[in-house]
């Protein structure tokens, strides 16, 4: 009997099937627009959550220099002071305590982060290259002693018998050299060298560098192509020391040096002043076997890991409870892996025995891994070389590449044979064994704020009034991204919105010609002996296999539309990402590529919701229209004229 009325219900809407068509029609197109809706909201919103583990807002702090100072240096061959790069001069170092202010929400606070050498005998360098170790430290930076021919001022190329060697060729051996060997020498950097006696003997740091011109032109063979040397300034002679405090003060030199050299008598190494020159073969003996051990609490600090330059290709990276728990363990670079067999798994020992707080370890330690690291001045204020102050082994988890094979690096590249480890994990104090320190720099002072904070950041840093201070922040265009998926939250809300909208007043106005306006024909039912429940299926059967049909076509042709809308926002959203400052915008667009950008990432059951809302819906407003009709006299509508 039912199902009769139900078939009654779908012979009087054919009747017009003009009205019918529109109906499903215009129900198909409110429910794409609320389906797309919910589509876009929910994607919207599922991006945005998996941008949270995708991207990472770091800031990196630099001091300003407070002048820039441009040096004069004396050229001996060309008689004249030559300009060279203006030094950045700083009057104060402004603690990084500064950066600790109400409103700075961190994930990582600023702390600034040395680099550590670590130094062991089984450590080496490659020796396929003509800038190998041998070459590079011990023929170009020898320490030696030495006696000239005659006396003479060495303003020009002059010729010293070398007596020994205290590092050279043969390392710290301290060899006794031949009768016949010589080298040529110039205080080349010098506008006032002084004298050198024949019958004297000096001991010397010194650097190479290519001969004079007017010598090359004047000799032949050996002497043409050899070179000279020249003394190391005062400043970096690797003799006087540069030795800090930890609250960045610098520890006085307790044996200054008059000259760029010492005179050798009897007995002279057993002074202070001779066994400083031991100590300095000693740890120039060290730096030949250092690598530079990079402390950090996330590797997203670094630069070239949060720009993608340095990936880890091998084992995995150090996970978040190891660096909060300090665990020992670490990432090796691929030359390093390569060079000395490390594998992920292996144990490596790291005897850490210098800090630096002014450089960074890839400008000491270039990412070619070619040229040996040596920073400058490695004895302490007493004349003595570091020792070590930290020894434990570490465990490989990971082996990392760094693509930027530079030989000279800008500091925010990863060094060459560098050894990450968690800051958390170093346990002993450095505190006497501060090589060098400095101003914060973007390679040494880093932080991490939540995403999307950037702005509430500026505006509580501002409200500090410090100077002096560089900010710069980089999130892959976090932000950017971030305010388009925002946009398009809106205009999610907005098609919801609008399609509910559409949906109330499609179903009032048809639910009134299909219900409202069959007042008559209820009463003619009700006269037939149909009960209320009768009436209320043949004239509510109709309005719901429609309103179903509509729904369900509707709501899926939203779904599909939904991919492609978001499709285009995501070529969209990688065209916006901004900071490239140090790395290539393929790094962040891949990260993009991992988004949720596809229809597939939504649930079907947005379709299922639609239907069931708009089903619903129309029951409600059908039952309504049809309570009204059910409330009337049958007699009275029969006797009604009909307008």
């Amino acid at each position: 009997m039912r199902m009769r009325h139900v078939g009654n219900s779908l012979r009087q809407m054919a009747r017009t099937p003009g009205r019918t068509m529109l109906f499903l029609v215009l129900l198909s197109l409110s429910s794409i627009l609320l389906t797309l809706g919910e589509g876009l909201y929910l994607l919207s919103e599922e991006t945005v959550k998996k941008l949270e583990s995708v991207f990472t807002t770091i800031g990196t702090v630099e001091q300003t220099p407070d002048a820039m100072t441009e040096q004069k240096l004396w050229d001996t061959e060309k008689k004249a002071y030559m300009n060279s790069t203006p030094q950045a001069e700083y009057h104060t170092i402004i603690p990084v305590e500064k950066l600790n202010f109400e409103g700075a929400d961190y994930i990582h606070p600023p702390v600034r982060r040395p680099y550590y050498g670590a130094t062991h005998p089984d450590f080496i360098y490659r020796d396929d290259s003509f800038i190998r170790v041998i070459a590079q430290t011990r023929d170009r930076l020898p320490i030696v002693e030495v006696t000239p021919l005659q006396d003479c001022v060495p303003d020009h190329t002059v010729r010293l018998k070398l007596l020994r060697e205290l590092y050279g060729r043969n390392g710290a051996a301290g060899r006794e050299v031949q009768e016949w060997e010589t080298i040529l020498f110039c205080d080349h950097y010098n506008p006032n060298p002084q004298t050198l006696y024949a019958g004297k003997t000096y001991v010397m740091a010194l650097e190479w560098r290519r001969s004079h011109a007017e010598w090359q032109r004047t000799h032949t063979g050996v002497d043409r192509l050899s070179g000279e040397y020249f003394p190391r300034s005062s400043d970096t002679n690797y003799v006087l020391s540069t030795q800090y405090r930890s609250n960045g003060e610098k520890i006085p030199e307790q044996l200054p040096m008059q000259d760029r050299w010492d005179i050798v008598t009897d007995g002279f190494y057993d002074t202070p002043e001779g066994q400083r020159w031991l100590e300095l073969a000693k740890a120039m003996e060290q730096l030949e076997h250092a690598i530079p051990v990079i402390p950090t609490d996330s590797t997203q600090l670094l630069m070239s890991f949060f720009n993608g330059n340095a990936t880890v290709i091998a084992g995995r990276d150090i996970s978040k409870q190891e660096y909060q728990s300090g665990e020992r363990v670490c990432l090796i670079s691929q030359e390093f892996s390569q060079m000395h067999g490390y594998g992920v798994g292996d144990t490596i020992p790291l005897p850490l025995f210098f800090a630096d707080y002014r450089d960074s370890a890839s400008r000491d330690f270039p990412p070619d891994s070619l040229p040996i690291g040596i920073p400058n001045h490695p004895l302490n204020a007493e004349g003595k070389a570091y020792q070590v102050f930290d020894d434990h082994q570490y465990v490989v988890v990971g082996i990392y590449n760094e693509i930027n094979k530079a030989t000279s690096s800008s500091g925010y590249d990863m060094a060459g044979y560098g050894v990450v480890v968690p800051a958390a994990s170093i346990h002993s104090s450095d505190e006497n064994n501060i090589l060098d320190y400095g101003p914060m720099m973007g390679y040494n002072t880093v932080f991490q704020i939540p995403n999307g904070t950037i702005d509430q950041f500026r505006e509580a840093w501002e409200k500090q009034g410090m100077k002096g201070l560089k900010i710069n922040f980089y999130d892959k265009g976090y932000t950017r991204i971030k305010e388009s998926l925002d946009k398009i939250k809106q205009i999610a809300l907005a098609l919801s919105v609008a399609g509910m909208l559409v949906a109330v007043l499609i179903l009032l106005l048809f639910c009134h010609l299909f219900i409202g306006k069959q007042k008559k024909r209820t009463a003619i039912e009700r006269s037939l002996g149909m009960n209320k429940f009768s009436c209320t299926i043949s004239l509510l059967a109709g309005i719901l296999v429609i309103v179903l049909l509509g729904s369900a076509f509707g709501s899926v042709i939203g779904y599909l539309f939904t991919g492609s809308a978001m499709s285009l926002f995501s070529a969209q959203a990688q065209g916006q990402i901004y900071s490239t400052a140090y790395s290539s915008w393929a790094s962040a667009a891949g990260e993009l590529n991992e988004l949720p950008f596809e229809a597939g990432a939504v649930s079907p059951f947005v379709c299922l919701f639609t239907v069931a809302f708009l089903v619903i819906l129309s029951f409600g407003i059908a039952l309504a229209q049809i309570w009204q009709n059910l409330k009337s006299e049958p007699l009275k509508l029969l006797s009604m004229r009909e307008n």
